[in-house]
């Protein structure tokens, strides 16, 4: 932990991880400043807030969060993306050949975001601001917008570096539970699972109770920030995890009744990824703002990074695509596209869509400047439903009516809608499906398949390899069980820091 905190520090002396600049990043930045000093007033709190955010944003040297490796990381593991070829920025997540010295690093990027929030929350309950009275309302909401951020970090991270929740209740090792700015000298252990679900659950409600939290779509709000409903979906979201069936199905239920969201419909949907088209923001419920480059260096953000223009570095698996083919009437093939400009791609790929769309070109002609999807109120239909199937019951009723909506949306093929009469376990293995469908490209398959001990099948011999590369025999087909489902510990930390030398994953 001693490693952690030298490269926060170092991190908070530079000009900020984000090169894509917004034009609300476009300030000042504390970037998780290392004296509790640097935050004595409210303009010093909205800095550090710009800084936090900006973290999560990253840039072409900081591309371990949500500036790439993170959407990424969730696809290629799985069975719906791989990298196109071998040396591709995707590879070494896709194939799993990584050993314990040059595993992908996805620690020391999200403890600095952890840091930033760590800093803000920390001035505000040190009573370190001094107008804080004349700006309580304000205050309140950035202070919280900090906690729902922790909450988000903590989360990624233990999916990453922990068994999931439903593996063993949480019982196995997670990741070091971060609450406060660490001194030079600490070195905490790993935190249970479950303790860092506790702590990721404890942020959420507490911001959701306090009623501080904007909303974005009323006058005032402003896209790009963490408000109410953000909170709210994340929660959903966390509850899934922990299996905590009963309660993701009641929020969901509120957040799509009460909410000011509505789903894309079929014909909207295309087109609805464009963050300059007029219904983009109808089902965004929080999303990372790109809004300015001033050079080419955002070419290792996801959006270049998936796009044909740009390194075509990861598509979409043969048998993907063949399952979003069985209805070509589903909206979402439109966003998965062909090779349209590369002939020696063409020659391979000939017609077959490949590309995930979701970070277009769109009106600005710049894929850089794409705005990053985290949560969208299809996913809160589909935690819904799946919640729904899990419960039986009246519950699972409520369900089918649910996904339906969301089909309804999504494709125009009557006997695509679930019956009312379908099995307990066919109507989950149709949820799973249709997050398929639904997520491709946002980073949350592999992370669907651990938590339900799904089996992750690219190929099981030549017959069914598609276009997958040769990989490793255990990587071609594997669940939850496998080594190399969970990344090693990044060697810096474990060589600096015993405590977590001691801790380190299982085969590494």
């Amino acid at each position: 932990m001693k490693r952690i905190y030298n490269i926060l520090v170092l991190a908070a002396v530079t000009t900020g991880l984000s090169s894509c600049v917004n034009d609300w990043l476009d300030q000042k930045p504390s970037n998780g400043a290392p004296t509790a000093s640097a935050i004595t007033n409210y303009n010093d709190a909205r800095t550090a807030m710009y800084g936090m955010y900006d973290g999560l944003q990253g840039n072409s040297t900081y591309t371990h969060y949500y500036a790439a490796r993170m959407f990424y990381y969730g696809d290629v593991r799985g069975d719906d993306m791989q990298a196109r070829t071998q040396g591709m920025r995707t590879s070494s997540c896709y194939e799993m050949r990584y050993t314990v010295d040059d595993a992908p690093n996805m620690w020391n990027v999200q403890y600095n975001v952890i840091r930033r929030a760590n800093r803000l929350i920390e001035a505000v309950d040190n009573n370190a601001i001094t107008d804080a009275e004349a700006n309580k309302d304000a205050l309140a909401d950035i202070y919280y917008q900090a906690k729902v951020v922790r909450a988000l970090v903590h989360f990624d991270l233990v999916k990453v570096y922990g068994m999931p929740y439903t593996y063993d209740n949480g019982a196995s090792l997670g990741v070091p539970v971060v609450t406060k700015p660490l001194d030079r000298d600490a070195q905490p252990g790993r935190n249970k699972v479950s303790e860092v679900y506790e702590q990721i659950t404890t942020d959420l409600e507490a911001a959701i109770k306090s009623n501080a939290l904007t909303d974005s779509k009323k006058a005032g709000g402003k896209q790009g920030y963490i408000d109410q409903w953000a909170a709210e979906a994340l929660l959903c979201r966390v509850y899934l995890y922990m299996n905590k069936n009963q309660e993701a199905f009641d929020l969901a239920k509120h957040i799509i009744q009460k909410s000011p969201y509505k789903l894309w419909t079929a014909a909207q949907y295309a087109e609805a990824w464009d963050k300059q088209d007029p219904n983009h923001t109808q089902e965004m419920i929080f999303e990372i703002i790109n809004n300015g480059s001033d050079d080419w260096a955002d070419r290792e953000g996801i959006g270049y990074l998936l796009n044909e223009q740009g390194y075509a570095d990861a598509i979409c698996t043969k048998s993907f695509v063949d399952m979003l083919q069985s209805d070509p009437n589903d909206a979402r093939n439109n966003v998965i596209l062909p090779v349209m400009y590369d002939e020696d791609l063409y020659k391979i790929y000939g017609e077959n869509p490949i590309f995930v769309n979701k970070f277009p070109l769109g009106a600005l002609d710049d894929m850089r400047l794409a705005n990053l999807p985290i949560l969208r109120l299809s996913e809160v239909y589909l935690n819904a439903a799946e919640a729904a199937a899990k419960l039986g019951g009246a519950a699972k009723t409520e369900g089918i009516a649910l996904l339906n909506t969301l089909l309804e949306n999504r494709t125009t093929t009557a006997s695509a809608k679930v019956s009312a009469t379908i099995a307990d376990d066919e109507f989950l293995a149709r949820v799973l499906i249709e997050r398929r469908k639904e997520l491709v490209g946002e980073g949350q398959r592999f992370f669907d398949a651990m938590r339900n001990d799904e089996r992750i099948v690219r190929y099981n011999n030549e017959s069914d390899q598609g276009w997958h590369y040769s990989l490793l025999k255990e990587s071609q087909s594997f669940d939850r069980t496998y080594t190399k489902a969970l990344l090693p510990i990044p060697v810096s930390e474990t060589n600096a820091n015993p405590t977590l030398r001691a801790q380190q994953n299982p085969g590494y």
